[in-house]
């Protein structure tokens, strides 16, 4: 009877762990699902969450094994429930090579109205980037964030731009994202998504062309979110992997 009610105990209590999991609200802060288009959502106000970034970028010749990597840890901050402001300290590791100190990141978002005010929802981005080489310019971006919802059902668009600040010579790019999300429930969620990168550098541009899916999950403090891309075109790399967790403070 002892051994069939420690049977008992060691079913039901991992089974209310997951139920506990699942019936938990989901994070108030900035959670993500996709792993480029940025979705309509700032921090709300007075709210402080660190992100961690992990981005894996492996090349058609030579795989993982040649993959670059990138790491940031984020800092952002809701001024109010529609504009946030973020600090990026940006690592960055070439095969073969040790880890170094890539770039400061300033970013800061405003979302013009509350949601569903507008046909689409309309979200500004801008971001500074002070490379660690005091040498090479700064850099600026610029993203157009729309999305629309359909229930549980989302569709997401960015239009980026970036440029080299008085070098547009020796850089500049253009990107457009585009993804579509599905609420299986409030802690989680599905993704799948396409985007190009057209950068061009002394007057020639590279296409960069990728599609691929992702997951979210999230709880009250924390959310995780996983995806990949999978490079289309002989000027794609092979596979872009990026993870990244946010923490309420």
């Amino acid at each position: 009877m002892l051994r069939g009610l420690r049977m008992r105990m060691r079913i039901i209590i991992p089974f209310n762990a997951l139920l506990a999991m699942a019936i938990a609200p989901a994070a108030r802060a900035d959670r993500r699902t996709m792993i480029r288009a940025y979705e309509y959502m700032t921090q709300p106000q007075g709210n402080l969450e660190l992100e961690i970034w992990n981005d894996v970028d492996a090349p058609k010749e030579g795989g993982f094994d040649q993959a670059t990597t990138l790491h940031r840890v984020e800092l952002e901050y809701g001024v109010t429930d529609n504009w946030d402001f973020a600090l990026y300290h940006v690592f960055a590791q070439q095969p073969g090579a040790s880890l170094k100190f890539d770039s400061w990141r300033l970013e800061t978002r405003y979302r013009l109205f509350e949601k569903n005010v507008l046909p689409l929802d309309v979200e500004l981005y801008l971001e500074g980037e002070r490379p660690a080489d005091f040498t090479a310019p700064w850099e600026i971006e610029e993203k157009l964030i729309l999305e629309k919802d359909f229930g549980r059902f989302a569709l997401v668009a960015n239009f980026v731009a970036a440029q080299k600040i008085m070098h547009l010579y020796d850089g500049h790019a253009w990107e457009v994202d585009a993804g579509a999300r599905y609420e299986l429930v409030p802690q989680l969620r599905l993704g799948a998504e396409f985007w190009t990168i057209q950068d061009t550098v002394a007057g020639v541009t590279t296409g960069s062309y990728y599609a691929g899916p992702s997951i979210s999950f999230a709880t009250s403090k924390l959310w995780l979110q996983v995806g990949a891309g999978f490079g289309l075109g002989d000027t794609s790399g092979a596979t872009f992997v990026r993870s990244v967790i946010g923490l309420n403070l």
